[in-house]
């Protein structure tokens, strides 16, 4: 048997063992919320400052502040003034999960999801195609992404990637309301086509060159946000494949 014996010093934090005793998060989710709890109500949280004090990419952060917002220890919410307009976010910790919070969540992220079509499902006759030549679409600089796109689209995704496609496109929602907050600008929204068009277009990105084309959108983009988003992510490079 091996016990533990508490060495105390001074600087320390105290905290509820709820968090601490939840199977259901991992200790990744734990330290992180310890970590977060230890700063005073005054501190200033940016996800990409709290990267810097781990090894934890900023992806992996966003990941972890999810995972918490999900089991209801954090609540994100964004305030407006008097006029409507975005101000500074506000974080809430909690030690123990809050049902409400939960349910907050739950209700944020299911808005986020494209919903499904209602209409019944109708049978489609068996009709035979005829033998259409395809034009070549590669001799125009609008249509140079557009084998890379066909070839998206037609692949079989794991569920790794699919999720790695879902998880880049809520971080590419946190850095434009990021980038609206910052530039007091109204935060963009998407139709339930141009976000389908979204996900098909991040796979495959690096999260920091999203970063980039999400600050370009806010600062540049007045007239079609939606659209001048979805060409920048589109002619970004690929994410370099890691060497076995």
């Amino acid at each position: 048997m091996v016990r533990i014996k508490k060495v105390y010093d001074k600087h320390y934090t105290v905290i509820n063992n709820s968090i601490l005793n939840d199977t259901s998060l991992k200790w990744e989710d734990k330290g992180l919320f310890t970590y977060l709890w230890s700063q005073s109500d005054e501190w200033d949280f940016y996800a990409k400052e709290v990267a810097k004090h781990s090894p934890d990419s900023e992806d992996k952060v966003y990941k972890i502040l999810r995972k918490l917002e999900e089991h209801g220890y954090l609540l994100r919410q964004r305030q407006r003034n008097d006029k409507g307009q975005l101000k500074a976010n506000k974080w809430l910790l909690s030690e123990t999960p809050r049902q409400k919070w939960i349910d907050i969540y739950k209700k944020r992220t299911d808005k986020k999801k494209v919903p499904t079509r209602q209409n019944p499902e109708q049978v489609k006759p068996n009709v035979v195609k005829p033998n259409v030549v395809k034009p070549d679409l590669t001799s125009t600089n609008c249509n140079k992404y557009l084998p890379k796109q066909i070839k998206n689209l037609n692949k079989s995704l794991s569920k790794e990637e699919r999720e790695r496609d879902q998880e880049l496109i809520e971080i590419l929602i946190n850095y434009l309301n990021e980038f609206a907050t910052r530039w007091r600008r109204e935060p963009i929204t998407f139709s339930e086509k141009e976000y389908d068009k979204l996900v098909k277009a991040v796979h495959g990105k690096d999260v920091g060159l999203l970063r980039k084309a999400a600050e370009q959108t806010v600062i540049y983009s007045e007239q079609y946000p939606q659209g001048y988003l979805l060409n920048c992510i589109k002619n970004l490079p690929d994410m370099k494949e890691e060497s076995t």
